[in-house]
Order: C-alpha cells, then sequence, then structure tokens
C-alpha cells in the first residue's frame, strides 16, 4: 500500500513540474516575441525615417530652379564610417520622360600613391554602380543610392566623387562631393 502512495505521489511531483516547466516556456515565449515585435517597430521607424531625412536633404538640394542633378552631403563633403556599407544618396530631377545615363569618377586629390599607396582603381573598387541609366518620366525626382563599402583599412585621405548625367548624350547636369573616411579610433 505504501509503494503505490509513493509512486501516486511521484507522479503528481513529476506532473507539477511538468506545468511549471510549460508555464516558464510560454512566458519566455511571449517575453520573445515582445522583444522582436520592439526591435521590428523600431527597424520600421528608422527606415522610414531615413528615407524622409534623405528626401529633405534632396530637396535642399533642389531649391534653385537651375539643380538638376544632386548628390546629398554637407557642405560639398562626407565623412563615412570605414568597415560598413554605406549609400551616397543622390538624384535626377528629369525635364522629359527619357533615359538618363550616369558616370561617377573617383579622383584621388590627397590621397598620393607614394604616401597610401592607393590608386584610382583601388578607390573605384570600394564603389558599386558607378555607371549605369535610368528612365524617368517627365518632372521626376527619384532618389538612387551609390554603395560604398569603404574597408576599415582606408586611410583617411581625401578624394573626389563627379557625378556627370548625360541625356541622348548631350551633358545634362554634373555634381561632386569631397570624400574623407573617418579618422580611425584606439578600437577600431
Amino acid at each position: 500500500m505504501k509503494s503505490i502512495l509513493k509512486r501516486k505521489r511521484a507522479a503528481i511531483e513529476l506532473s507539477m513540474t511538468t506545468i511549471v516547466v510549460i508555464v516558464l516556456a510560454m512566458t519566455m515565449l511571449a517575453l520573445g516575441l515582445t522583444l522582436v515585435k520592439t526591435l521590428f517597430k523600431g527597424a520600421i521607424y528608422t527606415a522610414s525615417s531615413l528615407n524622409t531625412q534623405v528626401q529633405s536633404e534632396l530637396n535642399k538640394v533642389f531649391q534653385s530652379d537651375t539643380t538638376r542633378v544632386g548628390i546629398v552631403s554637407e557642405q560639398g563633403q562626407l565623412n563615412p564610417d570605414r568597415g560598413k556599407d554605406q549609400c551616397i544618396w543622390w538624384a535626377v530631377v528629369a525635364d522629359t520622360s527619357d533615359t538618363y545615363n550616369y558616370d561617377f569618377s573617383v579622383s584621388p586629390e590627397k590621397c598620393g600613391e607614394t604616401t597610401y599607396h592607393l590608386t584610382k582603381a583601388t578607390i573605384e573598387s570600394w564603389f558599386t554602380g558607378l555607371k549605369g541609366s535610368a528612365s524617368y518620366a517627365a518632372n521626376d525626382q527619384k532618389q538612387n543610392c551609390l554603395l560604398l563599402s569603404l574597408p576599415k583599412t582606408a586611410p583617411s585621405c581625401v578624394f573626389k566623387l563627379d557625378l556627370k548625367i548625360t541625356k541622348a548624350g548631350a551633358n545634362y547636369g554634373s555634381d561632386s562631393v569631397y570624400i574623407r573616411p573617418k579618422a580611425a579610433t584606439l578600437f577600431g
């Protein structure tokens, strides 16, 4: 008789432990889902905020009636972080529906080959999308991204990025910006 009571007590203790584990697991699942939901809300807000800021900067670039091509920068300069992929935002205001060709060129300004062992080809390899074409409707203003993958070992020297837009073989507009990678810090 005593052995039957011990088995029943052990079974009850086992089922209580199982119930406690299930309750804790469900609590952790709910907390995890709440965390993921919060993170995604933050990411969505950041993306929409970035889009709004880029559009605001492009509107500042195109305040003049004569400006048809622009690169988003602070007073013609960019200071990108090393070791991260970053967008250099640019846009064209189309006067007619047509295909516009774009061509970025890079020129080392204060990046002498002897000082940094840095060539134009090396700097160009950091960019994705230096040449191409895009179709625009009349009075269309599209924001575009030139991807810059700046290596951590990039020197903190100045190079110039020139954008030239052509339409039907004729020069449509141009803009340029000076780029200097942020100086290396103690921890990266």
